[in-house]
């Protein structure tokens, strides 16, 4: 697991360590270090040895001087390029003391402009230890110069913590930024790493630990992300001696006249997730679409109305279908009117199953969202953001610039677990705790990328996964699904039927 926390809590946890006896020079040392490691494991093996380290004032800075000592002594060729003349932390003095005399060419920016660039761009590699956390607004102009040159370095750039020019907690970019190739996290990921627009300027991130006390830094839960032996661990071991019952029986109820595609994808994901069974209740003018792919599942025709939907006069046959399945979804392409509302509130009042919520469901439910606080057995909500700001009587806009607050919202007035769909998707089961899914990329946002991650969920709440870790789980991968089509297609080229036929092979890497 990797924590993801607010620049506050990071300060709270250095605190505590110092107290305990850690002090903020140690940690500072070991944070430089852990950094320095980093790099030489990506750079031991290659040519490259000529580095440049820009170090700020601050204790950013600080670590930039413990990287310096440590490359090289290990021989590499290191300049350190100052922006301030001394730097404004006590601690950040010390280290900087420590390379003065050896071998590190050490120069002050100011002092001349043209030398220090050149080597800022010039080098194999160069690491951005300008700004850390504290970082604030937008770079004044002598400070956007630098990160342009940072950033436009014919070597390998690398920022520590996060890219210099970005805001940790809010992820926005106010001005000019620092483009990295790689971002080495100190202790936790820090939210403008997972967080679009900042996301992009960060590259690959990994994350180093500098010594903290696990007494003290599991005080601290909040936002996290996992890796996949982490997602594996939550899937159950098949048995030999399985049958279909096993892996539980779901119960779809999608689709309309003018979108059966939802239903068929959603099926086919639902399918290709390992769920043993999966009945598809549809409009029956559907009838020929429907039936046009996926020949695993079972079809259950229902009326249609005089809008090409399921009327609600089905809803004493859809009761019945409640008590033969282990999980229900609800809502993918269904259209929204008033017989999707009351059918998916029967579906609520009625079910003793988990429920998935999709799409028009959600849509249907939003004068009445309430209603699913009454459903006596768990809930899964995956809205879109446009679904989210519908929900919270709010704009887009408001929901892309704290979707963790958004996601908060609608677990608070749900009380379900929450999928808030988009780039970097979060799931909560308490409001409390959230987990931040890293895999996926644009070209996912597609017409039915939504209708396949709610199959998935599907799948794997009937195999016996818990609800919330269900969730998790699909979102992941449903991600891998449509990175591995981005590696094999393109973006452009991305679709849900392609990342379906992906799904078989992403969870043989998974299987226990």
């Amino acid at each position: 697991m990797m924590k993801i926390l607010p620049s506050n809590e990071i300060r709270e946890i250095e605190a505590k360590a110092n107290q305990s006896g850690i002090s903020y020079l140690r940690l500072m040392e070991n944070a430089g270090s852990a950094c320095a490691k980093a790099i030489r494991k990506k750079f031991d093996k290659t040519t490259r040895r000529n580095v440049t380290i820009v170090c700020g004032k601050g204790k950013n800075g600080g670590d930039g001087y413990v990287i310096a000592r440590k490359l090289a002594e290990n021989e590499y060729n290191v300049n350190v390029v100052l922006t301030s003349r001394e730097p404004s932390v006590g601690d950040a003095g010390e280290m900087l003391s420590r390379i003065r005399g050896t071998d590190i060419g050490i120069y002050l920016y100011d002092d001349d402009i043209e030398l220090c660039e050149e080597l800022i761009v010039g080098a194999d590699i160069t690491v951005d230890a300008v700004f850390g956390t504290g970082f604030k607004g937008a770079a004044d102009e002598k400070n956007a110069r630098i990160f342009k040159a940072i950033s436009k370095s014919l070597g390998y750039t690398v920022s520590i913590d996060i890219p210099s020019g970005i805001e940790a907690d809010s992820g926005y970019v106010k001005g000019a930024a620092v483009k990295a190739q790689m971002t080495i996290a100190v202790m936790a990921l820090k939210n403008s790493l997972v967080t679009f627009p900042a996301a992009e300027f960060a590259g690959n991130v990994i994350v180093v630990p500098i010594g903290i006390p696990e007494e003290i830094f599991s005080e601290y839960t909040g936002a996290y992300t996992l890796s996949p032996d982490e997602i594996r661990s939550k899937f159950p071991h098949r048995k030999e001696n399985a049958n279909k019952g096993d892996f539980g029986k779901g119960l779809i109820i999608a689709g309309s006249y003018d979108m059966p595609g939802a239903a068929v994808i959603a099926s086919a994901a639902a399918v290709n997730s390992g769920a043993g069974l999966i009945k598809l209740a549809f409009p029956d003018k559907a009838y020929p679409a429907v039936t046009s792919s996926c020949p695993e599942k079972i079809l259950l025709p229902l009326m249609t109305n005089n809008n090409g939907k399921i009327s609600s006069q089905n809803i004493k046959k859809i009761e019945d279908e409640l008590g033969k399945c282990d999980a229900v979804l609800i809502g993918c392409g269904m259209g929204c009117d008033h017989d999707t509302a009351a059918i998916a509130e029967t579906v609520l009042k009625s079910s003793a199953v988990p429920v998935i919520i999709d799409a028009d469901g959600i849509n249907a439910l939003k004068d009445n969202i309430n209603v699913i606080k009454s459903c006596l057995s768990p809930v899964v909500i995956t809205p879109h953001p446009g679904e989210a700001a519908r929900i919270l009587d709010c704009t887009v806009g408001e929901i892309e610039k704290d979707r963790k607050a958004a996601c908060k919202a609608i677990f608070e007035k749900t009380g379900a677990v929450v999928v808030l769909k988009g780039s970097r998707t979060i799931v909560t089961a308490n409001g409390i705790d959230f987990y931040v899914n890293l895999t996926g990329n644009p070209g996912m946002a597609t017409a039915g990328s939504g209708d396949m991650l709610s199959g998935i969920i599907l799948s794997f709440i009937c195999q016996k996964i818990k609800p919330f870790s269900a969730a998790v789980c699909g979102v992941f991968v449903h991600g891998m699904a449509g990175d591995i089509v981005k590696s094999k297609y393109s973006m452009m080229g991305t679709t849900p039927t392609r990342m379906t036929e992906e799904l078989p092979k992403i969870l043989r890497s998974l299987e226990r």
